[in-house]
């Protein structure tokens, strides 16, 4: 993990659970990059090689999934629903979960490019 920006000092504590997201997300799914950042008080978790692949392919940036700030709450909730989301995203782009084999995602086929609504 690396911390690019420790963020201001209401933001600071955040920096924990980013981290416990990130290592429950690795244990769960070993070598997937995860990122997880947060700004505004909202956490942001994505998967390079996804957020890449939906980049490349749909003209997207920043694909991944938030957890809005008041909903952080819950510190134990926030990093189960964490795992669970992370595992939701690599089923929908038909990546094991588990360990990363290496393989690339797949986008669905009825995602369009530039599409900003109705993913999933």
């Amino acid at each position: 993990m690396e911390v690019i920006e420790k963020g201001d000092p209401q933001e600071s504590s955040f920096l924990q659970l980013a981290y416990e997201i990130w290592t429950q997300l690795n244990k769960h799914y070993p070598d997937h990059p995860w990122q997880v950042s947060f700004q505004g008080g909202a956490m942001i978790v994505r998967h390079a090689v996804i957020n890449a692949e939906v980049a490349a392919s749909l003209k997207r940036e920043g694909f991944g999934f938030l957890l809005p700030k008041d909903k952080l709450d819950n510190y134990k909730e926030v990093v189960h629903s964490s795992v669970q989301a992370g595992g939701a995203m690599l089923e929908l782009f038909s990546m094991p979960r588990g360990k990363w084999d290496g393989r690339d995602p797949v986008i669905p086929t009825d995602w369009k490019p530039k599409q900003s609504e109705n993913f999933a």
